[in-house]
């Protein structure tokens, strides 16, 4: 079968032709049938996660969905010709936040799917039973490939923050795929959105695809916070920001904007990346900052259902095959890339 192989951290990925995987114990084999190309997998690719050389050659990809085809020895509760989509981190299922449904917390974490095991830049991939969900009949393999981070990462944001009507959202980062659908699910919830992004093609397609419910922002250069608060509704100002960048002075604009009692949330992992506001400030404005950590494994199932029901849009910004995916991650690495990049073999 075709896959894209990474030979080492921090290379460049390339197609070949390898040999078709079997399902071993607690596995099942998976027809890949669409899979995000993502700057998730592209941080993975240079070693953001793990750079350990004994796990490569490797190949990438967890955002998938496809159809089960084969199960190995020992696996209950799904079966071949099951609509599936997958679950990133290979958590324990043994541990207490695990126990409780918070595997996003997992406190024994044996990885990362397509980092410490395959993943699915392939024909067909091979995927622990337990990091197998149910992929609604509603909705497409496409969609499913968005909901395991794209739509479920935001679900996770909006659910941790409580946002609703009363509140005002800021997204950082609007035309990427997290901020497209977290902008969506935000406005759904009654929120008013303010998608800011860093250039008129961007801001343009955010507006676009979400037909007018949200106010695009330019975040480029001075001004970025008197921007926010001219476009707040009420003269509190934005209540929750959500960082998809990591951007430093943004964040520092965005918590100038900040309204009372309001909270920043961050979801990268910038490691040599630092935002740390006076304390004083937290009580000033009794603000908080906080950080958002992948999704459960409900919120990746509720993430497809949302999609099947038609409440939330997946938007694609380009359909490609296997054969295109090192370029696309060529245009990721050099900022050429924005929305939700899907590969269909």
């Amino acid at each position: 079968m075709k896959a894209c192989v990474l030979e080492e951290w921090g290379g460049s990925l390339s197609v070949e032709t390898v040999p078709e995987p079997e399902p071993g114990p607690g596995e099942v084999r998976i027809d890949v049938r669409a899979c995000g190309v993502t700057r998730t997998i592209e941080n993975a690719i240079q070693g953001g996660l793990v750079d350990d050389p004994t796990l490569t050659p490797r190949i990438p990809g967890h955002e998938f969905a496809g159809i089960v085809d084969a199960i190995g020895d020992g696996v209950e509760g799904v079966r071949p010709g099951d609509r599936v989509l997958a679950y990133f981190y290979l958590s324990c299922g043994d541990c207490s936040a695990c126990r409780r449904g918070e595997t996003n917390q997992c406190l024994d974490v044996e990885g990362w799917y397509g980092v410490n095991c395959d993943g699915a830049y392939a024909e067909k991939a091979v995927a622990p039973a337990t990091n197998v969900l149910p992929l609604p009949d509603g909705a497409s393999f496409a969609a499913g490939a968005i909901a395991t981070d794209g739509l479920a990462t935001p679900l996770h944001i909006c659910r941790r923050t409580g946002i609703d009507d009363t509140d005002t959202v800021v997204v950082i980062g609007a035309a990427g795929r997290v901020g497209i659908h977290l902008s969506q699910l935000a406005a759904r919830r009654g929120a008013r959105v303010l998608a800011a992004d860093i250039d008129d093609e961007r801001l343009e397609h955010v507006d676009r695809v979400t037909g007018g419910m949200v106010t695009p922002i330019d975040a480029r250069g001075e001004g970025f916070a008197d921007r926010l608060r001219e476009a707040a509704p009420t003269e509190r100002g934005p209540t929750v920001v959500v960082d998809t960048v990591g951007d430093v002075e943004t964040l520092e604009a965005a918590w100038e904007a900040l309204g009372m009692g309001g909270q920043i949330v961050t979801l990268t992992t910038h490691h040599e990346r630092s935002f740390a506001p006076l304390l004083k400030e937290f009580v000033v404005k009794e603000g908080a900052l906080l950080g958002s950590r992948y999704a459960t494994k409900d919120e990746v199932v509720r993430a497809g259902e949302l999609f099947a029901a038609g409440r939330i849009d997946p938007i694609i910004s380009e359909r490609i095959g296997l054969e295109e995916v090192p370029a696309a991650h060529e245009r990721i690495r050099n900022g050429e890339s924005h929305g939700m990049v899907v590969f269909e073999p």
